[in-house]
């Protein structure tokens, strides 16, 4: 009976505390800075969980969701949305079940689905790849935009080398 109780007052806190603490790998994200931190950062790279604290499988990947944060640290934010308290930051993004991982990259309007395996080494692994993809796009766009933009590539090939 007491092993019970201890249980329930444990899942009790949990629930009320949500999956993640404040000073945790795992940025908690919520409708007053969602939109600041993801979406408004063009440069920031983000993999965002959409869980409820109720939920067995979002417990479940809860300690691999942060060591993927502490390997990630410094390259792709790692966040996590508390569908219970913050429904409407997930609305867009079509969340229907949980957990629901969500890649945020360049096109911060179409983030990508994570269906890969939940564990660290695969978030960890895909949301590189991920990001890899999204660098890549960015330096192509841009020598698209710098070739574009020069009116006689041949002259500014000549004034760059220093030959005559």
């Amino acid at each position: 009976m007491r092993k019970l109780l201890v249980a329930t007052c444990f899942t009790l806190a949990n629930f009320a505390l949500g999956l993640y603490s404040d000073n945790g790998p795992v940025v908690k994200l919520t409708e007053k800075n969602f939109k600041e931190l993801v979406l408004n950062d063009k440069d920031a790279m983000w993999i965002v969980e959409f869980y409820a604290p109720w939920c067995g499988h979002c417990k479940n990947l809860a300690p691999s969701w942060e060591l993927a944060a502490k390997q990630l640290k410094g390259v792709v934010h790692v966040g996590a949305v508390d569908m219970t308290t913050d429904q409407s930051v997930g609305q867009p993004y079509d969340v229907k079940g949980f957990p629901t991982l969500k890649f945020f990259g360049n096109d911060k309007k179409s983030p990508k689905d994570y269906n890969g395996s939940r564990d660290a080494d695969g978030i960890r692994n895909w949301a590189l790849e991920q990001t890899a993809k999204e660098v890549n796009a960015r330096a192509n766009s841009k020598k698209k935009e710098s070739s574009s933009g020069s009116s006689s590539s041949g002259e500014k090939k000549q004034a760059s080398t220093g030959k005559d």
